[in-house]
């Protein structure tokens, strides 16, 4: 088939191309009016430690271990983070407040990003408190036996409140090139079946 036909093909079915073109628009656009604003949540973790001995007769390393075991610690803190229980006891001390997408990353050896998505911009304090309770508490638990005073402390920072989601003129261009597309198709498809 050369272009002049497509061309034709085109001209003769222009009114189904634009209409499709337009409902995917239309309802790209009102979807995104309809469903409720989200907000993506973001704070810092740092590990830390409860105490610091000055006076010991080990040789200290330049605090290379403590360092490494700040480490390590960071990563089980991710880790914790991604798992269903401590999910499940922040959902508890949130009283009901609906969070998800619940995740963490390492930044740096004592530094983690936490990132969340709430409906209700107003509750991402209260998500950070129990995110910091629960944590904490974890961490004493592991300590109850070693009763040890330079054992590790999690400092949960202030929340940062964004919108979720993508934005007007991002959405408007993705679902002008979805329509083009489903539109470009939905011609060809009826001069198929004709």
């Amino acid at each position: 088939m050369e272009l002049k036909e497509y061309i034709k093909i085109f001209k003769d079915n222009y009114g189904i191309f634009l209409m499709t073109v337009g409902l995917v628009l239309a309802s790209g656009l009102i979807a995104q009016l309809v469903l409720k604003d989200k907000y993506s949540i973001e704070a810092d973790l740092n590990i830390t430690r409860t105490g610091y001995q000055k006076d010991t007769s080990d040789y200290r390393y330049d605090e290379f271990y403590r360092l490494q075991a700040d480490e390590r610690f960071a990563d089980t803190v991710v880790r914790w983070i991604g798992s269903e229980v401590i999910k499940n006891e922040i959902s508890k001390e949130t009283k009901g407040v609906k969070f998800e997408k619940l995740k963490a990353e390492r930044l740096s050896s004592q530094m983690i990003r936490v990132s969340f998505v709430l409906l209700d911009k107003d509750e991402a304090e209260k998500v950070t408190r129990a995110i910091d309770r629960v944590l904490n508490d974890k961490v004493s638990e592991l300590n109850s036996e070693q009763k040890n005073p330079q054992w590790f402390k999690v400092l949960v920072s202030y929340p940062i409140v964004d919108n979720y989601g993508v934005s007007l003129g991002k959405l408007t261009m993705i679902l002008l090139v979805a329509g083009l597309f489903l539109g470009f198709w939905a011609v060809l498809i009826k001069h198929y079946l004709k």
